[in-house]
C-alpha cells in the first residue's frame, strides 16, 4: 500500500512538473473554469467563440490527471500500465504542445476538500489569468463529508458552504486578473464578499439582478430551437444580445454557461456582435449532454447520459414541462441515480422525485438510490393519482432497461436519459432505442477504456 501510494504521487509530480514547464516556456493566456454543474459546456462554448479569432487550445481532462496531460496533449487510450509507462516517458518531448498558443482554457474540476483533488492542487500545476466560477451544488457532498462534526444541524448547509469554499478559491486564491462568477448564486457570494476588497482581480457577474454585469433576461423553447436573451450596458445604455440556436433542445442551466462565455469573450476584446455569431454558427453539444437523437416509433431521444445531479434533472424537468405543453406529447424520463451525494443522497433524489411527478408520464429507473429514495415517492403518488405520473419501474442496469422500453414505448414520445456514469451507464440504454444504430457514435463513453469497463460491469 505504502509503495503504491509513493508511485501516485511520484507520477503526479512528475505529470505537474513538465506542466509547469510547458506553461512557463509558452506562457498563454489562461481560462480556468470551476463549478459544481456546467464546466465542459463551457469550456466547448468559450472554445467556439474563441478559435475563430485567437489560437486556442483547449485542456480536455479537468482532474489531477487530466489537466496536466492536457497542457501536455497527451492521453491515456485505456489506463493501463503500459499506456501510464507511455505517458511518463513522452512527457518531456511533449514542452513544446502549447507552442504560438495565446490562450488555454482549463477545465478545473474538485471532487474533495484535500489533495491531490481539491483546488489547490490543481491551482499548484496552473494559475489562471482569468477565472469563471458557474455554481454550487450538492455533486461531491459524499467526498466532503469528512469535514462534518456531529455539532452540526444542518449538514447540507454546510457542506454546500465548505464546497463553495473550495471551489471558489480559482477566484480567492489564483491571483487572477479577471473574475466572472454567478451573483445568483448565494453560496459563492458568500464566500467572495468576504474577500473580494482585496483581490487584485476585476470582478464581472451574472444573473438575473439589475446590478449584474449581465443580465439574464428569459428563456424560450420549442421542439425545434432553444433561445435566450441576455442584457448589457454601455455606453448608450442597456441593449439585448439573443442566442438562438435551432436544432438544439438545451434546459435552462444553459443561461449560465452562455452568459460566462459572453462575460469573458467581451472581456478578451471581442464585440457582441462577434460573440452571437460564433456561438450560434460554433457551438456543438458534446456527447451525453442534451443531445437530440431520433427513436423507435417516432420518439425524440434526449440524451444526458454522461453525468446527473440535482440541479440538472431539475433544469430538465422544467425543460420537459414546455416541451410537453406545445407538443402534447408524452413524456418518458429514464433515470439514473445521482451519485457522489453521500448522506444527502434521500433528501436530493426525494426532492427530485415529488417534482418530476408533476411533468413525467412514465418513469424507467435504475441504481440502488432511485429504487430506495424515488420509486417509492413515485409508487405513492401513482396510487394517489397524484401529477402526471401512469406508471414506474426499476430495472437491474440499463442494459435490461434498454431491453423492456423498447417493447413497451408508446408513439410519438419524448424520452429523456439521464444519470451518473458510476455504474449506470445510461448510454448503453440509449443504444436500444436509437433509430439509426449509427448514432451510437454520438454517445457518451464509447472508447476503449469505458468500453473494456462496461463490458465487464454487465458480464457480471
Amino acid at each position: 500500500m505504502a509503495m503504491r501510494k509513493f508511485l501516485v504521487w511520484f507520477v503526479l509530480y512528475y505529470l505537474r512538473f513538465w506542466a509547469k514547464i510547458t506553461l512557463r516556456l509558452h506562457k498563454p493566456y489562461i481560462i480556468g473554469i470551476a463549478g459544481s454543474v456546467g464546466k465542459s459546456s463551457t469550456r466547448n462554448a468559450l472554445y467556439a467563440v474563441l478559435k475563430d479569432h485567437f489560437r486556442t487550445k483547449v485542456v480536455s481532462g479537468n482532474s489531477e490527471t487530466g489537466v496536466p496531460l492536457g497542457i501536455l496533449g497527451l492521453k491515456l487510450p485505456a489506463y493501463k500500465t503500459s499506456d501510464w509507462l507511455k505517458v511518463l516517458w513522452r512527457s518531456p518531448r511533449k514542452i513544446n504542445n502549447l507552442k504560438d498558443v495565446q490562450h488555454l482554457i482549463v477545465e478545473m474540476g474538485i471532487d474533495d476538500p484535500h489533495p491531490p483533488k481539491n483546488m489547490e492542487y490543481l491551482l499548484s500545476i496552473v494559475r489562471p489569468d482569468m477565472a469563471i466560477d458557474l455554481n454550487v451544488t450538492a455533486t461531491h457532498t459524499m467526498q466532503f463529508e469528512i469535514l462534518l462534526t456531529r455539532n452540526i444541524k444542518d449538514s447540507l448547509t454546510f457542506l454546500l458552504k465548505k464546497i463553495a469554499e473550495e471551489d471558489s478559491k480559482i477566484i480567492t486564491k489564483s491571483g487572477c486578473k479577471v473574475a466572472i462568477y454567478n451573483a445568483d448564486d448565494e453560496n459563492l457570494v458568500n464566500v467572495i464578499d468576504k474577500v473580494k476588497r482585496s483581490l487584485p482581480a476585476k470582478l464581472l457577474t451574472f444573473g438575473k439582478g439589475t446590478k449584474n454585469s449581465l443580465r439574464l433576461t428569459s428563456y424560450e423553447i420549442t421542439h425545434k430551437k432553444t433561445k435566450f436573451t441576455y442584457i448589457y450596458k454601455n455606453e448608450k445604455g442597456e441593449k439585448e444580445i439573443v442566442l438562438s440556436f435551432p436544432g438544439m433542445i438545451l434546459p435552462p442551466a444553459y443561461q449560465e454557461t452562455f452568459a460566462s462565455v459572453i462575460l469573458s469573450s467581451h472581456e478578451l476584446g471581442l464585440s457582441y456582435p462577434q460573440i452571437k455569431e460564433a456561438l450560434e454558427n460554433n457551438f456543438h453539444l458534446p456527447p451525453g449532454r442534451s443531445s437530440i437523437l431520433e427513436g423507435v416509433k417516432n420518439s425524440m431521444l434526449i440524451d444526458s447520459t454522461y453525468n446527473s445531479s440535482k440541479e440538472s434533472v431539475l433544469s430538465f424537468l422544467e425543460m420537459l414541462k414546455i416541451l410537453k405543453e406545445k407538443t402534447g406529447r408524452q413524456v418518458v424520463f429514464v433515470m439514473g441515480d445521482m451519485r457522489e451525494l453521500g448522506s444527502e443522497s434521500e433528501s436530493e433524489h426525494a426532492e427530485v422525485a415529488r417534482e418530476l411527478i408533476k411533468v413525467v408520464d412514465w418513469l424507467y429507473c435504475v441504481g440502488t438510490n432511485t429504487q430506495e429514495f424515488v420509486i417509492p415517492i413515485v409508487k405513492e403518488a401513482l396510487e394517489k393519482k397524484q401529477g402526471t405520473i401512469k406508471k414506474v419501474e426499476w430495472y437491474k442496469n440499463a442494459v435490461q432497461l434498454g431491453l423492456h422500453l423498447k417493447e413497451e414505448l408508446t408513439e410519438n414520445s419524448i424520452i429523456l436519459f439521464k444519470g451518473s456514469q458510476n455504474e449506470i451507464f445510461l448510454e448503453e440504454a440509449v443504444k436500444f432505442l436509437l433509430l439509426n444504430s449509427n448514432d451510437t457514435k454520438y454517445l457518451a463513453r464509447q472508447d476503449e477504456y469505458w468500453t473494456r469497463l462496461k463490458q465487464d460491469y454487465f458480464s457480471v
